[in-house]
């Protein structure tokens, strides 16, 4: 499938801030990214074999480029004997994709059995012990959902600190809450958004990765950018002070833009803000 994706453009795998990313992301061709640290899926794409493995999947939006794939993902776990995935899907879309899966299911007299999870903004779903995924608003064209992937810790309160353990048992054995719980967020993804997704969702300028789209980079493509309700380079430029994430992987860039002349792009960032930029785009690393 390489061939068939523009030149310089496809596969990607980056490390950003000891988080490993991998997929493809061109913007109104296809996007994906595995979380493979998480055992998470975002988005579809076009449901290439290496992301059949995936039973937790979180899709932003409804755009096919995103969510093509979500039938063809279902329809080969079902054919490899593997159980039904769980998609996490904003919550306006859930009746819109029952509807388009229950007419796959017709057309290949199937059941696929999926777990559609709608994903209310401000909730939050445990993935594992140690990892939860919070869902935040989104802003783009059509019903929208982020996710902010957070590591969960349970440590004991400050004021036990000093006990022994046999005395920090014998509170417990009381009833007595000895321990506080601690959310460290690690990865956010609001999926694709225009410039408003700074304001309704401000805690993206915290995760330790910023997974973020910055469709265009031009001066031109500014009116674009706006029109689409996607991010333009102009955007980070504006707000480089307020990003405190230890790496921004930008992606999405739009298929006008050959890999150098994104590059070359990119070198308008402030310098401080670069130095944590990594793009995702082919043979990229942090």
């Amino acid at each position: 499938m390489s061939s068939d994706y523009p030149h310089g453009r496809g596969r990607v795998r980056v490390e950003a801030a000891g988080i490993e990313i991998e997929g493809v992301s061109i913007a109104g061709h296809e996007s994906f990214y595995k979380l493979p640290g998480f055992h998470v899926l975002l988005e579809f794409g076009r449901a290439p074999e290496d992301t059949l493995g995936y039973s937790t999947i979180c899709l932003s939006h409804g755009h096919l480029d995103h969510a093509a794939g979500l039938t063809h993902h279902a329809s080969r776990r079902r054919l490899a004997g593997l159980p039904p995935a769980r998609v996490f899907v904003p919550e306006p879309a859930v009746d819109d994709i029952r509807q388009w899966t229950a007419a796959c299911e017709r057309l290949e007299d199937v059941a696929y059995g999926l777990d559609l999870v709608p994903a209310r903004v401000g909730e939050s779903f445990p993935l594992r012990r140690d990892l939860k995924v919070e869902f935040l608003p989104g802003r783009h064209r059509v019903p929208t959902v982020g996710y902010v992937f957070s590591e969960v810790r349970t440590k004991l309160k400050s004021e036990f600190h000093d006990l022994p353990g046999a005395e920090i048992a014998a509170l417990r054995g009381r009833g007595v809450d000895v321990t506080r719980v601690e959310e460290i967020p690690l990865l956010a993804y609001p999926g694709d958004c225009g410039v408003e997704i700074f304001e309704a969702a401000p805690g993206l300028f915290s995760s330790r990765v910023l997974l973020i789209e910055c469709s265009f980079l031009l001066p031109e493509d500014l009116d674009r950018a706006r029109g689409y309700g996607h991010l333009h380079l102009d955007d980070f430029v504006q707000r480089a002070d307020q990003f405190r994430n230890q790496a921004i992987v930008l992606t999405h860039f739009s298929q006008r833009y050959r890999p150098e002349e994104i590059r070359a792009a990119l070198t308008r960032l402030p310098a401080a803000l670069a130095a944590r930029v990594v793009p995702f785009l082919p043979n990229s690393s942090q």
